[in-house]
């Protein structure tokens, strides 16, 4: 890998270099036994070879698999240490500092995108040599892995750009000098996301991948959905219905449902013990919320991401952000015992951050104030819970004794289709809508609730059904770590009500007498500021559940992104919120946020 960034053709020429001009693919296709137990060997592909039997087609797949397994790390650094729920310790290396401080140099090893080009040119291979047109007792055989390709290229293509803020839109495969040579058409986010939805639409419905179980893995866990990425894109640039709508044919495709059975719960109004297994939806590989992981070997001597080694450690290296954890503290919990139907009790804290009992007891779940070892902060327990054991001894990292390594990092769960479903229809003029994902699920039973979904809300849209039998079970995502009685009379989880009214002044038909009385406002600029208030309030209540919900996953700069934008004020919003995790108050951080360009590296 390369030590720094360099600009695109310098990059091309040292990746020629590197894997020879005839056969720059040589490494598109490598061994898969070190991520999961096949058969298959490590070839070079000559310009003319082409990929047409469905076994090229599967290794092509998997080869090109555990290219991605190397932005794992990035993934997750960049996807939150640039948020507010991450930060970087002073004993982390300059590189991870770099990143939490906005203050990345050109030498530093995050900063070079050779991976994420290498996925792309491997994808931009397979693409232009499978053979599409095969047919086997009428089914294009080689369409559901071309399409998964293309995807896996869409998703790389658009992490590259949320961490550089433009890309080198390459679409053919570089195997020679000539192409190596060329200049290429540089696309910002905004060209980019629109040329990757065109190029993803006529895979909509593709035959999903399922190669049965790959080292111990359900293989269809391995894949991206093509909907959660369209509905990502969509999203992006503001076209909330067509996001809903990617969102929801996820959803109804794979029933993807939220039930209350994961979910922390206090087992009694003492608050004396709690029990649940929310984390298992996250760590769980034979969940059935667990939608996409990057997977890594059975083998401890493969390659690995180092997330164990930098977050649960006597000296660590990224830990929750203090204002994260002080945050998770304070929110409001309403308990009540399964089946009740009234709030039982009232107290404070997030059981999806940590567990703490009256007496000082501290159950961890995505993070633990306890520390390890000598280290006696705050520390990320996700990864660690995601380990298995090597078996043998790890120097950098002793205070476990033995190491542990990351077998699949997830990327997407059914939780966060819903956070971003709910995002999508607050901001396409539903705001109860969208807040019933988070206090009550999406059911029928909630949907006739005209208390918590007016009429006016239920328009007919495909993707604010929620009738069918299959959600009724569904529950309010707030619900795992904040209480099952969220959603209960009396709890103050709710949206303000911002209707505007008049004074108005009619005649009584039996006194003769004028007398005043409060009618709902007919303004409709004030009923548009009403509304406009309604979804910005749920829309901070959507960012702040996705905290909670998916704590240090990686997508954390790209939700405030998301938010600023739909609010036009991009960077402000998100600046003034990641300010907040420096201990100065971050006024001098925010300034220099303020500035674009900050945000991306270079």
């Amino acid at each position: 890998m390369q030590n720094k960034k360099v600009n695109m053709k310098t990059f091309i020429k040292n990746y020629m270099k590197a894997v020879g001009v005839v056969c720059a693919c040589m490494a598109a296709f490598p061994a898969c036994t070190d991520m999961m137990e096949t058969d298959s060997t490590t070839v070079g592909f000559e310009e003319d070879n082409r990929l047409d039997s469905p076994n090229d087609s599967l290794y092509s797949v998997l080869g090109i698999l555990s290219q991605v397994q190397r932005l794992g790390d990035r993934y997750v650094l960049l996807g939150e240490l640039r948020g507010d729920l991450m930060e970087a310790t002073a004993d982390a290396n300059v590189d991870i500092q770099e990143i939490s401080n906005f203050s990345v140099s050109s030498g530093n090893e995050y900063a070079s995108f050779y991976d994420y080009y290498n996925v792309i040119n491997n994808c931009n291979y397979a693409i232009a040599k499978m053979d599409t047109n095969i047919v086997f007792y009428e089914d294009k055989v080689m369409i559901p892995e071309y399409a998964q390709i293309k995807v896996i290229r869409a998703w790389t293509y658009w992490q590259l750009a949320l961490a550089a803020g433009k890309v080198s839109w390459i679409e053919e495969p570089v195997l020679s000098l000539e192409a190596a040579l060329k200049e290429y058409p540089q696309k910002g986010l905004e060209d980019l996301a629109q040329l990757l939805i065109d190029d993803l639409t006529p895979y909509v419905g593709a035959r999903a991948l399922d190669y049965g179980t790959i080292d111990n893995f359900d293989s269809r866990k391995m894949f991206f959905p093509v909907d959660m990425v369209l509905g990502d894109l969509y999203l992006f640039l503001g076209r909330y219905a067509d996001a809903a709508t990617a969102y929801y044919r996820l959803i109804d495709k794979r029933k993807l449902t939220l039930t209350g059975a994961n979910g922390y719960y206090w087992d009694n109004a003492a608050r004396g013990s709690a029990s649940g297994a929310w984390i298992s939806t996250y760590i769980d590989m034979g969940s059935n919320e667990l939608l996409s992981s990057l997977v890594y070997s059975s083998r401890p001597d493969s390659y690995h991401p180092q997330l164990v080694r930098w977050s649960y450690n006597e000296v660590p290296s990224i830990v929750p952000a203090i204002s994260f954890v002080n945050w998770m503290s304070r929110v409001s919990h309403f308990y009540a015992a399964e089946n009740a139907t009234r709030i039982q009790g009232f107290f404070t804290g997030d059981l999806r951050g940590q567990i703490e009992s009256p007496n000082g007891a501290i159950a961890s779940i995505s993070y633990s104030t306890n520390g390890v070892g000598d280290y006696k902060g705050a520390l990320i327990d996700k990864f660690y819970s995601l380990s298995v054991s090597g078996g043998v001894e790890d120097p950098e990292n002793e205070v476990l004794g033995g190491l542990r390594y990351v077998r699949n990092l997830p990327v997407y769960r059914a939780s966060q289709v819903y956070l971003r479903l709910a995002e999508a229809i607050n901001r396409y003029g539903r705001p109860a809508t969208a807040f019933a994902i988070l206090a009550y699920g999406l059911n029928k039973t909630t949907l006739v609730n005209a208390s918590r979904i007016p009429v006016g809300e239920r328009t007919g849209e495909m993707f604010l059904d929620f009738t069918s039998d299959t959600y009724d079970n569904n529950v309010g995502t707030a619900t795992r770590g904040r209480g099952r009685a969220i959603g209960y009379t009396g709890s103050d989880y709710l949206i303000p009500d911002y209707t505007p009214y008049d004074i108005v002044t009619e005649t009584d038909e039996e006194t003769g007498e004028e007398v005043e009385r409060k009618a709902i406002s007919t303004d409709p600029v004030r009923l548009a500021a009403a509304k406009a208030d309604s979804i910005e309030y749920v829309e901070n209540c959507i960012i702040d559940e996705m905290a909670a919900e998916t704590a240090f996953e990686g997508s954390r700069f790209f939700d405030l992104m998301r938010i600023a934008r739909h609010r036009g004020q991009w960077p402000a919003y998100a600046a003034e919120k990641v300010a907040a995790r420096f201990k100065d108050g971050g006024s001098n951080i925010q300034d220099r946020l303020m500035d674009e360009s900050v945000w991306f590296l270079k």
